[in-house]
């Protein structure tokens, strides 16, 4: 496992242009609010 972690930590490092996928979690755990929830983005537009 140690080895793994390690390897991608050097990938990460290494390179030139990185990108992470998260979830919603992570996004309204930030502040950023989400589409679906009573108060969400879409709570905004008539659908």
């Amino acid at each position: 496992m140690a080895d793994a972690i390690s390897d991608a930590a050097h990938l990460l490092r290494e390179s030139r242009k990185t990108i992470a996928l998260t979830g919603a979690g992570v996004s309204t755990e930030s502040g950023i609010p989400d589409f679906r929830s009573r108060d969400g983005l879409w709570s905004r537009y008539d659908h």
